[in-house]
């Protein structure tokens, strides 16, 4: 040996024996969202290139997807924080989501076919809300879709009440 061989970083071995390493998110300065991400070369001989990718920028693809009028959509990692959200100051301060009963019950069904069914939870604002969720492969991130409980039931409410004005008009 002749003592300059140096380690190479997980990174790099991760690239190197599955082509396509992705990181774990982490938050620089306690603010802004970023994960590794590296690709192996198509020979071992063309080597590994590693980038680390502001996760930021996610923020514009979930700001433009529309749940109802007030409905959002929003991403946490395997950890249950906050990477994407519409409200973006809720993800530069590295909000954890992983109490929230939506994100647990997610969290623990990691990797299982979701079976479609309604779930009733809080939202991150304490509010009521019809939530689903699905993985964000091949990340392991879990994207969740909230549509606030008032909002969600005011078809069934409108015809409820025209049915009692007829009823009350007979």
């Amino acid at each position: 040996m002749d003592g300059l061989s140096v380690d190479p970083p997980h990174e790099f071995r991760a690239a190197l024996a599955d082509k396509v390493y992705y990181g774990p998110v982490y938050f620089r300065r306690g603010t802004e969202p970023f994960m590794s991400l590296a690709v192996a070369g198509a020979r071992r001989d063309t080597g590994v290139i590693i980038a680390e990718v502001n996760l930021k920028h996610i923020w514009d693809v979930i700001n433009q997807i529309r749940v109802g009028r007030k409905g959002r959509a929003y991403v946490v990692d395997t950890d249950g924080r906050l990477i994407a959200h519409p409200d973006i100051s809720l993800v530069l301060r590295n909000t954890d989501l992983s109490q929230l009963p939506q994100v647990r019950s997610a969290r623990l069904r990691s990797g299982t076919a979701d079976s479609g069914e309604r779930n009733q939870a809080i939202d991150v604002y304490g509010k009521r809300v019809l939530t689903a969720h699905a993985p964000a492969e091949p990340f392991d991130w879990i994207v969740f879709v909230e549509l606030p409980e008032d909002e969600a039931n005011e078809p069934l409410s409108a015809v409820v009440g025209r049915s009692v004005l007829i009823l009350l008009a007979g």
